[in-house]
């Protein structure tokens, strides 16, 4: 049986004492030798499938909908202006 190392992750590897857990032998874990552990959670980590690339379109779809949600979240008081993303890329001149 496997087990990740969950909320204290972070506590060890600024401890310095994290590392991913030994690889066992296949009949202890089900899975062959050749799968990956993650070892936050202990499952086996899938491998992801590739993405198309976006379009010029669709990537302007986005970042309108990122502005929207950031605009959002700055009128309701959750963020200042100051750490808004988008507003920083504007003054930036990063986006047109």
């Amino acid at each position: 049986m496997l087990f990740g190392y969950g909320n204290v992750a972070g506590f060890l590897f600024h401890k310095g004492v994290f590392s991913a857990p030994q690889a066992s032998s296949s009949s202890l874990t089900g899975s062959s030798t050749s799968d990956q552990i993650d070892p936050i959670t202990g499952t086996v980590v899938q491998p992801k499938a590739e993405l198309p690339e976006m379009s010029d379109e669709e990537k302007e779809r986005e970042m309108e909908k990122l502005f929207v949600l950031f605009d959002r979240l700055e009128k309701t008081g959750a963020i200042n202006p100051e750490q808004n993303p988008m507003r920083k890329a504007i003054q930036k001149g990063q986006m047109g």
